[in-house]
């Protein structure tokens, strides 16, 4: 398929771009990326470059993936606006079930088609909405697509007979396929490279921050906006084009995001039955941080998460009677008992002889270890070997990527800030709790306890449905 042409024309007076908007749109190579300040009109300028060329070139389909549904339903009206406004003629269909060949899924897509049968369709982003139409393809906010080297993977699949790739993005962090691509490229720096775009490895990479923009005529008021925002991180990553780094995050985004899997869930399904041994792992909190457990299944040597319970300014028997049910279930648990946990440690214990191991985060393990570095390092392996399955849950995620590691004069640590966050409590109020990666230490502990040896207890589920109940989760 010959590559896109696409010229620059005297535009009228709505449609004027400015010039950076004007250089996306003229460049005519087969794969862009574009690492951008938010606010600027990149959005704009690629719905403009799709819109001509749907409107010159007969049967010509472009993908949009978009972050969100919101994302790819403005794209789209955008696009319907511009053809309008070019004099042209489309019929704009918006919420669509999305099929494919294996069926339809729960996305909803918006396209756009022209007289010549060439169409516009964008979509939410994931890896099947991805595979979904062969032809040219735009990313857009592409650093925010949850399970980016999957949708990069697709997306490259469907344009390989010729057909255009363009990236768009604002930064989010040291993550992702985006950076990977703009660090290649050497736009992951902060600053403009010296020669725009960049030509590398087949590649044109462009890099336009806030100062830039409003240089070349971006109605963007920085003194205002900087101070109103008042904060310098989400300054320099929305605006300056500064990919955040994690600030020595022990379990990086991608880490996690690779484990995470449908097949893994936070509440107890009420039918379930477990198939392999059952490992739990309980961090204490009372009244500032919460008491979490957590429970695995072990088929073969992957560990599925089976249910995440968190228990907030509860009394220590009161925990103990929703927690005791699911300790009978587990062939090994084990639980902090540093300080305050040795008063639920004991009174779990009384239930459960044999069964539960409790574990002191100020001591070491049996190889000299810290604890916690043991349970830090033992949580990061089975990542690393993909031998463990998380739910997907922004909650949880946020604090298994908590944990930081920090170099002191006899070591290195491992441990979070504590960070408010909201939930719902009886009678359907909200009220500030509180989150110390109680989530991070109870999977550790879960682990350890896989990892410890086995006792043939604990395979029979307590009579009734008491235990499903009260795994209500997160």
């Amino acid at each position: 398929m010959p590559e896109v042409q696409t010229n620059s024309v005297r535009l009228p007076a709505v449609l004027q771009m400015r010039p950076y908007q004007q250089r996306w749109i003229d460049d005519n190579s087969r794969f862009k990326i574009a690492v951008k300040s938010a606010r600027i009109g990149y959005s704009f300028a690629t719905a403009y470059r799709r819109v001509e060329i749907a409107m010159r070139i007969p049967g010509r389909t472009c993908t949009v993936l978009s972050a969100s549904k919101a994302q790819s339903v403005e794209f789209v009206e955008t696009c319907a606006k511009l053809v309008e406004l070019m004099g042209g003629a489309s019929e704009y269909i918006a919420n669509e079930d999305f099929v494919d060949n294996l069926g339809s899924i729960e996305a909803i897509q918006s396209r756009i088609t022209f007289p010549n049968g060439s169409r516009i369709i964008a979509l939410p982003a994931n890896p099947r909405t991805a595979r979904g139409y062969p032809g040219d393809a735009v990313l857009d906010e592409f650093a925010h697509h949850e399970d980016s080297y999957s949708i990069f993977a697709a997306v490259f699949r469907q344009v390989a007979l010729g057909n255009s790739l363009e990236v768009l993005s604002t930064p989010n962090g040291e993550q992702g396929k985006f950076f990977d691509i703009a660090r290649n490229l050497g736009l992951d720096m902060g600053v403009a490279p010296a020669q725009l775009p960049v030509r590398k490895d087949g590649w044109s990479g462009h890099w336009v921050d806030v100062y830039r923009a409003v240089a070349e005529g971006c109605p963007i008021n920085i003194d205002e906006m900087r101070v109103g925002l008042n904060d310098e991180d989400t300054w320099n990553q929305e605006f300056c084009c500064v990919f955040l780094k994690a600030a020595g995050a022990w379990l990086a985004l991608d880490l996690i995001s690779a484990c995470e899997d449908a097949g893994a869930t936070i509440h107890l399904p009420p039918d379930f039955v477990p198939r392999g041994r059952l490992h739990a792992g309980i961090d204490v909190g009372r009244d500032h941080d919460a008491t979490c457990l957590w429970l695995d299944e072990k088929i073969g040597d992957i560990s599925w998460t089976r249910a995440v319970l968190k228990l907030h300014a509860m009394s220590f028997p009161d925990q103990a009677k929703r927690i005791n049910p699911i300790v009978r279930m587990t062939a090994r648990s084990a639980i902090d008992k540093t300080g305050m946990g040795v008063g639920l440690f004991d009174m779990l214990n009384e239930h459960n002889l044999g069964r539960l191991m409790g574990v002191s985060f100020s001591g070491t393990s049996d190889n000299g270890v810290r604890m916690k570095t043991d349970l830090a390092i033992r949580i990061k392996k089975k990542l690393e070997q993909h031998r463990s399955r998380l739910p997907f849950d922004l909650a949880i995620r946020a604090e298994l990527q908590a944990i930081k590691r920090q170099a002191t004069s006899t070591g290195v640590t491992f441990d979070a800030p504590r960070v408010e966050v909201d939930t719902a409590v009886a009678g359907g109020a909200k009220r500030k709790v509180y989150a110390h990666a109680d989530a991070f230490w109870a999977k550790a502990l879960a682990d350890l306890a896989a990892d410890t040896g086995n006792c043939d207890l604990g395979m029979q589920l307590p009579s009734g449905n008491s235990t499903s109940q009260n795994l209500r989760g997160y």
